[in-house]
C-alpha cells in the first residue's frame, strides 16, 4: 500500500509539472506553409488537378504559436498581381476559378488550418492549352489578422496551377513482336518488357515515350481514348536535332571495384577540371588505398546506347600511396555477345598502341610503364569507334592507385537491327483498348520503317503502375 501511494504521488507531481510548463507561446502568428508541391522555386506552391477526378482544391494557411485554439480566428488576404513580377507566370484568369471565401481564410475552433477552397471551372480551363504546364498563377498576399502577427518570410504565396488526365503516369510495359520481309518472311521475333512515361497531350490523350522495346525520342506516341474506351494511336516524329559530339560521362552512373571511404567516386564525372595531378578539385577525387600492384576499375553505365570513340583520364597522386598507374586500357559492353570487350585500334596521347600490347598485363611494370601514365595533363586515347551503354577503365600502379576526371566522348546512337531502324510511321490494327477498370491498354501496331521493306508487328499492354503529383508519388490506384 505504501508503494501505490508514493507512485499516485509521483503521477500528481508529474502531472502537476507538465501543466504548469505546458504553456502557450508569448505571441500567436500565422502563416503560409513551407509546401512546395515539387517545385524548386522559393514561394511558390505548385498543384495539380486531375480531369474526372475533381477540379477543387484548398488553399491554407496555419496558426502557429497555440498549443490548443479554443477561439474562432481569420485572416484577410489579397490577389495582389505584382507578386508575379519578375516571374514566368500568369495570373490565373478570374473567369478560370471561384473561391469559397474571397475575403479571409477563417480558422475554426478545435482547428490549426485556415482553408479557401478554390474550383476550377473545367470548361475554362482545361480547354486551355497554358494549363498543361504550370503557367498559370494565383498570387496570394495575406494583410491583415486576429493574431499577434503574419509571419513576414511566409506572408505571400504564389499557387501555380495545372491539370493532368486521369491516363498520365508511369506503365509497366510488356509485349511482343515479329519482324517481316515484304514478302513476309519471318525476320525476326522476340519479346520485351519496360517501364515507359506517359504525359498528359490533351483532355483524352497522353503522350508515351516507348514502342516496341525502344524508350526516348524516337519512340513518341500519342494514344487517344474515347467516351467508348477504343483507342487512337498516331506516332509522333522527334524534331530533328544536330549531331553533337558531347562528354557522355556527365550522364553516367559510376561504379568501381574499390575506392576508399573517405574518397569521392562521383568525382571524376563531375566536369571539373584538374589544375595538376597533385591538387584535388572542389569535388574531391577517386582513390582506393590500400591496393598496391592491385588491378582494378571504374566503370561508367549510360541512359542510352552512345557511339563512342575517346575516352580522356586525368589521374590523381598524393605521391606517396596514391600513384599514377603504370599500365591501363578500356572496355566496352557488347550488348550482342553479353561480354567485355577491348577497344580495336587504340591511339594513346597521339602514339599507336600495337594490338598485342593494349590491356596486356604481363608485359609492363613500374620500371617500364604502357603509354596513358602521364601527369598533369588528360592522358587521350582514341579508337575505332564502338555503339555500347557502358564502358570500363582497368589500371594499375606500383601503389594505390587515384582519378582527378575521367571523360568518354560520344553522341547518340542505337544498336543495329530491324527494330532499330527510324520509324516512318505506325498503323493500327485489330484489338486495341483500354480496360478502364484495370487502367490498361491493350496495343496491337504495325511498324513501317523510313526506306525499308520490312516492317514489325507488335502486340503489347502498358499497365498504369504510378504518377508523380505535387512531388507526391501515387501509385497503383
Amino acid at each position: 500500500m505504501r508503494y501505490i501511494i508514493l507512485f499516485l504521488l509521483l503521477v500528481c507531481v508529474l502531472s502537476g509539472c507538465y501543466d504548469e510548463y505546458r504553456l502557450d507561446y508569448p505571441y500567436s502568428t500565422v502563416a503560409f506553409s513551407n509546401a512546395t508541391g515539387g517545385m524548386d522555386i522559393e514561394g511558390v506552391l505548385a498543384r495539380t488537378v486531375v480531369k474526372d477526378e475533381g477540379m477543387k482544391l484548398d488553399i491554407g494557411v496555419y496558426l502557429g504559436g497555440i498549443l490548443e485554439n479554443n477561439s474562432n480566428r481569420w485572416v484577410e488576404y489579397e490577389i495582389d498581381e505584382s507578386i508575379l513580377d519578375g516571374t514566368d507566370f500568369e495570373l490565373l484568369p478570374s473567369n478560370y476559378y471561384t473561391l469559397s471565401n474571397t475575403e479571409k481564410f477563417e480558422i475554426p475552433s478545435g482547428d490549426y488550418i485556415g482553408r479557401v477552397t478554390l474550383s476550377l471551372d473545367s470548361a475554362a480551363f482545361v480547354n486551355d492549352t497554358k494549363a498543361l504546364e504550370y503557367k498559370y498563377a494565383l498570387p496570394i498576399r495575406l494583410i491583415r489578422t486576429s493574431e499577434d502577427s503574419i509571419l513576414s518570410t511566409k506572408s505571400t504565396q504564389i499557387l501555380t496551377l495545372k491539370y493532368i488526365n486521369h491516363y498520365e503516369g508511369f506503365y509497366n510495359h510488356k509485349g511482343s513482336f515479329t519482324t517481316y520481309s515484304s514478302s513476309d518472311e519471318e525476320l525476326n521475333a522476340g519479346s520485351f518488357e519496360n517501364v515507359i512515361t506517359a504525359s498528359t497531350y490533351d483532355l483524352d490523350t497522353i503522350l508515351i515515350n516507348g514502342l516496341l522495346n525502344g524508350i526516348g525520342e524516337d519512340y513518341m506516341a500519342k494514344l487517344m481514348v474515347d467516351q467508348s474506351n477504343s483507342i487512337y494511336m498516331e506516332y509522333v516524329p522527334k524534331v530533328p536535332e544536330m549531331i553533337v559530339e558531347e562528354n557522355v560521362a556527365l550522364s553516367s552512373t559510376s561504379t568501381t571495384s574499390s575506392v576508399s571511404d573517405w574518397e569521392n567516386l562521383d568525382a571524376i564525372h563531375d566536369g571539373q577540371e584538374p589544375s595538376n595531378s597533385e591538387t584535388k578539385s572542389e569535388g574531391g577525387a577517386y582513390g582506393n588505398w590500400p591496393n598496391a600492384e592491385t588491378w582494378n576499375w571504374v566503370q561508367y553505365d549510360f541512359p542510352q546506347y552512345y557511339e563512342i570513340s575517346k575516352s580522356e583520364v586525368y589521374w590523381w597522386t598524393d605521391n606517396g600511396g596514391i600513384l599514377i598507374p603504370y599500365n591501363s586500357y578500356v572496355e566496352y559492353w557488347d550488348s550482342e555477345t553479353e561480354e567485355w570487350k577491348l577497344l580495336s585500334d587504340p591511339v594513346i596521347n597521339g602514339e599507336v598502341v600495337p594490338a598485342e600490347d593494349y590491356g596486356n598485363k604481363e608485359k609492363f611494370s613500374g620500371d617500364t610503364p604502357a603509354l596513358g601514365g602521364e601527369k598533369d595533363m588528360f592522358n587521350v586515347t582514341t579508337f575505332k569507334p564502338v555503339i555500347t551503354d557502358k564502358i570500363r577503365l582497368h589500371f594499375i600502379a606500383v601503389e594505390s592507385q587515384g582519378i582527378h576526371e575521367w571523360k568518354v566522348w560520344g553522341i547518340k546512337s542505337k544498336l543495329s537491327g530491324y527494330e532499330q531502324e527510324p520509324i516512318e510511321k505506325i498503323t493500327m490494327l485489330d484489338g486495341n483498348s483500354f480496360d478502364k477498370e484495370s487502367n490498361t491498354f491493350n496495343l496491337n501496331y504495325r511498324i513501317n520503317y523510313i526506306g525499308k521493306d520490312h516492317y514489325t508487328d507488335v502486340s503489347s499492354s502498358m499497365v498504369w503502375r504510378n504518377r508523380i503529383r505535387d512531388g507526391v508519388n501515387e501509385w497503383r490506384r
